[in-house]
C-alpha cells in the first residue's frame, strides 16, 4: 500500500505510532514539542498536534530578528499553548565571564602585571582542578568554534530544556518522565541515520521521541504544500531556523552573509568581539577565531546536540539515502570486479 502525498511513507513506522509506543513504554506525566520555528519543527508541530501539551522554544539570545515573532504567530495559528524558555545572557556571559571570574583576574593582575586572561585560565585549572564555577566565578571561553559546541549546546539549550523537565513534574513523583517531541530526521546526516525513533539516557526522566524520523526533504516539503503551512522568513533566507547563531560550526562566508541580511544585529556581534579583544580574551571572534584567523578546535568529535537542527549536518555532511548507499556500495563492487 502506497503512503498519501504529504504523508509519512508506507515502508517506515507512522508518526502517531511512534508517539503512542513513547507513551505506552514510559507514560510521560507531561509532552513537549520543541520548536525552533524552522520548516522541520514547523512539519512536527503540525503533524502531531494532538499528542503534545505546547510548544516549547527557547530564545539563545541569538536568534537573527523575526524569528521570535514567527514563533508566536505560528503558535496561534496552529491554537497551541506556547512556552519561552529564556537564556538570557548566557551567550555573553560564555563569552566575556562574570563579573566574580574579572574580579579574581584584576587582582592577581595587581601582584603580576604580566598576567595573561589564558595564563591565569590555566593556573586556576592548575591550582584548583577546574577554571570555572562557584567561587571561581565564570571563564572568560571567547566565541565558541568546532570544539567549544557541546559548551555553548549545553548552557544555550541543554540547561533550559532541563529547566522546563523539572517545572513539568512538579507534582508527580520524582521518577515520574516526561516527553519531548523532536524534528530530528536520519536523512538530516550521517549520524542522524543512525538514531533511534525514542531515546531515553539512562537515570534521566526526558523521553525523546522522532516521529518524522524517517521522512524525506521531498516528504516533509509535500506536507508543508498540503497544509500550507507557514514559513519563517528566516527559513526561507538562511535554509535554517536562525533561533541560535553562536558560530560554532560557521561556515566560510557565513559571517559575511548574516551581515548583509541583519546588518543591526550582527552590529551587536561585533560590538562584542571588540569588548572581548580589548579584554585579551584570546577567541575574541564570531565563529571561535582569534584576531591571527586562528580557529578554536578546528576538528571536533562531540556530538551535536539533539536540538541543533542544522549543526550535524554541517559538521559531517548529509546523509546518503539507502537507495544511494545501494547505489555506492554496487559501483564498488564492480569496479573491484573490473
Amino acid at each position: 500500500m502506497s503512503a498519501r502525498v504529504g504523508e509519512a511513507p508506507s515502508l517506515v513506522v507512522d508518526p502517531d505510532e511512534i508517539v503512542a509506543l513513547a507513551r505506552a513504554e514510559h507514560e510521560p506525566v507531561a509532552a513537549w514539542c520543541l520548536f525552533s520555528g524552522g520548516n522541520d519543527s514547523t512539519v512536527l508541530a503540525h503533524r502531531c498536534r494532538e499528542h503534545y501539551d505546547g510548544l516549547a522554544w527557547i530564545d539563545t539570545g541569538t536568534a537573527v530578528p523575526g524569528v521570535a515573532e514567527f514563533v508566536e504567530d505560528y503558535a496561534k495559528w496552529l491554537g497551541k499553548p506556547l512556552r519561552i524558555l529564556h537564556a538570557g545572557d548566557t551567550y555573553r556571559h560564555m563569552v566575556m565571564g562574570d563579573l566574580v571570574w574579572w574580579a579574581r583576574f584584576i587582582a592577581a593582575t595587581d601582584a603580576d602585571p604580566g598576567l595573561s586572561v589564558d595564563a591565569f585560565i590555566a593556573r586556576d585549572e592548575r591550582e584548583h582542578g577546574r577554571a570555572s564555577g562557584g567561587e571561581l566565578g565564570q571563564v572568560p571561553h571567547g566565541f565558541p568554534g568546532p570544539g567549544a559546541h557541546g559548551r555553548a549546546y549545553n548552557r544555550l539549550k541543554e540547561r533550559q530544556i532541563m529547566a522546563l523537565l523539572r517545572e513539568s513534574k512538579v507534582g508527580h513523583p520524582r521518577r515520574a518522565r516526561v516527553l519531548f517531541l523532536s524534528g530530528i530526521r536520519r536523512a538530516e546526516s550521517r549520524r542522524r541515520a543512525k538514531r533511534e525513533a525514542i531515546t531515553r539516557e539512562a537515570g534521566r526522566a526526558a523521553v525523546f521521541a522522532c516521529p518524522v524520523i524517517d521522512w524525506s526533504n521531498e516528504e516533509m516539503l509535500a506536507y508543508r504544500h498540503r497544509h500550507e503551512i507557514p514559513e519563517s522568513p528566516a527559513a526561507a533566507l538562511l535554509f535554517r531556523s536562525g533561533e541560535c547563531n553562536c558560530g560554532a560550526f560557521a561556515a566560510p562566508g557565513e559571517r559575511e552573509m548574516l551581515k548583509a541580511l541583519y546588518p543591526e544585529w550582527f552590529a551587536g556581534i561585533e560590538a562584542l568581539e571588540v569588548e572581548a579583544q580589548a579584554a585579551g580574551v584570546r577567541w575574541c571572534r564570531w565563529g571561535g577565531y582569534d584576531v591571527h584567523g586562528n580557529r578554536a578546535g578546528e576538528v571536533s568529535r562531540e556530538r551535536p546536540g539533539l536540538l541543533c537542527e542544522s549543526c550535524e549536518a554541517r559538521q559531517r555532511g548529509p546523509a546518503r539515502s539507502r537507495r544511494s548507499r545501494r547505489g555506492a556500495s554496487c559501483a564498488g563492487r564492480r569496479s573491484a570486479q573490473r
